[in-house]
């Protein structure tokens, strides 16, 4: 299983993505975290020092020997509560460069055991993300609870990421869409009515929680007994729990 995380309108895809892969190390798979966002990476310096490497995604696009591909993501990966993670550059520069590489990594992660989750960051016009979402088996879109985010992410999906007609559309046409519901929405609404816009595109409403997400992003593993009142911790298991059932995936002992 690929899983594509990214925005169309809004924020919080890095933060979506680092939450389905806890939710799926917590239920015994070994997920990989890989950021891909062109625009830059946040994760090693979210996470506690020394967790991730930084631009660990640019020894992979850019190897100084022919090393297999998926080989090089094992070895730029941190260990993070469970999860393999593999942080971008910072810079926006060399961050974008990372997927034009001169040896292709993206197919690569059909070669990794375990489901990865992939963050795309926000999808615009002339992203160079196209070969990873080629990769996805499905993208799951972010968006906040105001009205108009949800809408124009709905269409957006619905048209395959065309906002003109002489735009290609994505190399992927599964879609799901995440609702984070944060406060400070203008035209904020509840998650029924986000529902009825949304119908069977809807895959989870995850709560505004700022101190569960930096617990997260401080290595505390969703296990931990000070999430089990955690709404956020919940509704990630909960998106983990559909995504793995949509798409035939097991935990690696049922595997076994």
């Amino acid at each position: 299983m690929i899983v594509g995380v990214g925005s169309w309108r809004g924020s919080g895809a890095t933060t979506v993505a680092y939450a389905l892969a806890a939710a799926l190390a917590a239920q015994g798979h070994r997920p990989w975290l890989v950021e891909a966002d062109p625009a830059g990476g946040v994760l090693a310096a979210r996470l506690p020092d020394g967790a991730v490497i930084a631009g660990g995604l640019e020894h992979v696009a850019f190897p100084d020997t022919r090393t297999d591909p998926a080989a090089r993501l094992a070895e730029a990966a941190g260990d993070v509560g469970g999860m393999r993670v593999v942080g971008a550059p910072g810079d926006a520069f060399r961050a974008w460069a990372c997927h034009a590489p001169r040896q292709p990594w993206a197919p690569a992660l059909r070669d990794l055991d375990g489901p990865v989750v992939v963050d795309v960051g926000r999808l615009r016009g002339a992203s160079p993300v196209g070969a990873v979402l080629a990769q996805c088996d499905v993208l799951v879109l972010v968006t906040d609870s105001d009205a108009t985010s949800i809408v124009s992410t709905e269409d957006w999906a619905t048209a395959l990421g065309r906002v003109a007609p002489v735009d290609s559309p994505m190399p992927l046409d599964v879609t799901r869409v995440v609702v984070v519901d944060t406060p400070h929405a203008i035209d904020r609404v509840g998650r029924a009515d986000a529902d009825a816009e949304l119908g069977d595109r809807l895959a989870g409403w995850l709560p505004w929680e700022p101190d569960a997400v930096r617990s997260l992003y401080d290595g505390v593993p969703v296990t931990d007994r000070r999430f089990r009142r955690s709404a956020l911790v919940q509704a990630a298991l909960h998106l983990a729990d559909r995504l793995t059932a949509g798409l035939g995936v097991r935990a690696a002992e049922d595997a076994a």
